[in-house]
């Protein structure tokens, strides 16, 4: 009767099923590091983007605000001349022309910055702030943006003051005047000629004016402080920014 010898099968010791887990944890592990270092390069690629574009949003900022404030000191400087002749109680000829030219080109040098938050909306708006990986950069460009906020509530409320002045100037200068002075071709301003008079000489009514353009002349002065500073600050961001980021 033959015996038929099962063969015999070694058991694995546990050492070899540790080992096949630990090259099966290697293996995810660091496909897991892999994928994190892709992202971590795709996402640092991303937020050079952004830094370039919000630099070049900068650049226009600071030209811009230098520009604005050149005008704003130019516009000042003729609603104080306006005040100045309003006062008087007679006006030659040429001072009386001169008010009517100062009257009008005065509202249309008085500025609007337009500053450019694009870049950094759009990264809020896509919750990509969080690219930015130094606090320090984070906490100075939301500082800037910040005050940027500040300067539109100032734009606002020039433009009321500014509305309200273009009311009253109605009840004195004559539109028909305003009118010829303006070469509708290229809408240059020139100076009127002859006595351009006004619609009243009432002293109320001049005294309101007066005001009015007083209220506008002092948030040109009061806002050409303030832009100094922000364009300063956007100077500053800008080569932060370069330094940073190694950019020239």
């Amino acid at each position: 009767m033959e015996v038929h010898h099962h063969p015999h099968t070694e058991r694995k010791k546990w050492t070899h099923y540790f080992f096949e887990f630990l090259m099966l944890f290697l293996a995810v592990f660091a496909g897991f590091l892999a994928e994190n270092w892709r992202e971590h390069i795709v996402e640092r690629k991303r937020e050079k983007e952004y830094i370039l574009s919000m630099i070049e949003d900068l650049k226009l900022d600071t030209a811009g605000l230098a520009s604005d404030n050149n005008t704003r000191k130019t516009a000042a400087v003729m609603y104080d001349s306006v005040i100045t002749l309003l006062r008087k109680k007679e006006r030659s000829q040429f001072e009386q022309q001169r008010i009517y030219y100062l009257a009008r080109m005065s509202l249309r040098l008085s500025p609007f910055a337009r500053l450019n938050d694009r870049t950094y909306e759009q990264m809020k708006s896509s919750g990509n702030l969080r690219l930015i990986h130094e606090k320090e950069i984070s906490d100075k460009i939301t500082h800037y943006y910040f005050n940027i906020k500040g300067f539109s509530l100032n734009t606002d409320q020039t433009l009321l003051r500014l509305q309200s002045l273009i009311e009253i100037q109605g009840k004195v200068f004559d539109g028909a005047v305003f009118q010829q002075m303006i070469n509708i071709k290229n809408f240059e301003i020139t100076q009127p000629e002859g006595y351009p008079a006004f619609i009243t000489e009432d002293k109320q009514t001049l005294n309101e004016l007066s005001v009015r353009i007083h209220y506008v002349l002092s948030i040109l002065l009061y806002s050409q402080n303030f832009i100094t500073e922000l364009e300063k600050e956007a100077s500053q961001l800008i080569e932060t920014l370069k330094n940073e980021y190694h950019l020239k």
